[in-house]
């Protein structure tokens, strides 16, 4: 195993990971974001309880639980009507579904022995990869979506990490950590049905291109918050710089966001810039951003159309974060135009996951509901 010491950023990463993925099963939420909760309420967009706004010719319907089922979470779009999500039955038994938004239909894709964590559409929407978890061990299976099983195989981890690469939906990057925040890395080709183990300098990676990994240098004898973005190439085993400075970052197709901070005195705010590429600059956009004990707070986002739009949630002032309680704007950041447009008002910090045509988001740290960016309607998803 490689030894690390990761720094603040990735710590919180990865506990985020485990948190947000625990969330359904155990009752778990953060206690930061509960905080940045108090207060914020949706303003005056409209909630709903039960089906409203018209969507493709038809209007939304919620989600029916089956018998002695629990909703757990919804789990990505594969298309612009049908959601995955994730349902528990019983102690261990988990079901992932597709579930068409205009029609209700429900259709059950797999039925796990073990607790399912989390369920990801391959970037051409064809395939999924399913994270369960036995004890000591991950179980990563791919799907299709009519429910056949394409791979499947178990790796010793206390947690597990993965991307999809959208350039070549053959290949998966994986991450394995123990217990004491160890990792090994390995690459799925889907194409050989082949799993190795390949030598990464972080666990933590993004795809820019077919061969091509992004990460941050984190210099482990410091106690920096922001480190240098790499470009970490799986062929050359070669690396260089693109971004100095960074604090989080981020990619979508062939679209890089890098987050940084300006820490002048009292006037503390994120800059979140967006590069293509590689490394040619196409945009950027200030907000004020939030402090914590052990940073910044980066509200959630979502990066929509192959990263061509930028959906994210923005404090309407800079402050301490167990102290804000003014809620966030969400707003839209077309990077092809470079308009900033405001959709909600007053929202809570939660995370987001938009429709491939930017249309519908689900929300909240469930995904249990549907902002309607057209209507400025909030729907909830599961009756």
């Amino acid at each position: 195993m490689k030894e690390n010491t990761y720094r603040i950023p990735y710590v919180s990463m990865l506990l985020l990971v485990i948190i947000t993925s625990a969330f359904g099963l155990f009752g778990c939420s953060q206690k930061l974001d509960a905080s940045l909760h108090e207060g914020a309420g949706h303003g005056s967009n409209r909630v709903k309880d039960s089906p409203g706004p018209s969507f493709l010719g038809a209007e939304i319907v919620p989600i029916e639980m089956g018998e002695q089922e629990e909703f757990y979470k919804s789990a990505g779009w594969v298309s612009d009507s049908e959601i995955l999500y994730i349902s528990n039955k019983g102690d261990s038994t988990s079901l992932l579904y597709s579930y068409n938004l205009g029609t209700g239909k429900a259709s059950l894709l797999y039925r796990s022995e073990q607790p399912i964590i989390t369920a990801i559409p391959s970037p051409e929407k064809t395939k999924v990869m399913i994270h369960s978890a036995a004890s000591e061990e991950g179980i990563l299976i791919v799907i299709d979506l009519s429910g056949k099983e394409l791979y499947s195989t178990s790796i010793q981890s206390y947690e597990l990490t993965f991307e999809w690469n959208p350039f070549d939906e053959n290949l998966i990057e994986v991450s394995a950590f123990t217990e004491d925040w160890d990792f090994n890395s390995y690459l799925l080709d889907l194409k050989s049905n082949n799993l190795k183990e390949i030598k990464l300098p972080e666990p933590f990676v993004r795809w820019i291109s077919e061969d091509d990994l992004v990460y941050q240098e984190w210099d482990e004898d410091g106690i920096s918050l922001k480190a240098p973005l790499r470009i970490f190439s799986l062929k050359g085993n070669k690396t260089e710089t693109l971004v100095e400075d960074v604090y989080q970052f981020d990619s979508q197709g062939p679209y890089l966001m890098a987050v940084k901070v300006n820490e002048e005195e009292n006037q503390e705010s994120g800059l979140y810039a967006f590069f293509r590429n590689g490394g040619k600059s196409v945009g950027s956009i200030e907000a004020p951003f939030l402090t914590s004990f052990s940073g910044w707070v980066v509200p959630f986002y979502d990066l929509m159309e192959n990263g061509k739009n930028f959906i994210y949630l923005r404090a309407t002032e800079q402050g301490e974060a167990d102290l804000y309680d003014r809620g966030f704007d969400l707003m839209r950041y077309h990077l092809d135009t470079g308009n900033d447009e405001v959709l909600f008002t007053e929202m809570a910090n939660e995370p987001l996951s938009c429709s491939p045509s930017g249309e519908l988001c689900l929300y909240g740290f469930q995904f249990d509901k549907v902002l309607n960016i057209e209507t400025k309607e909030i729907i909830d998803l599961v009756h």
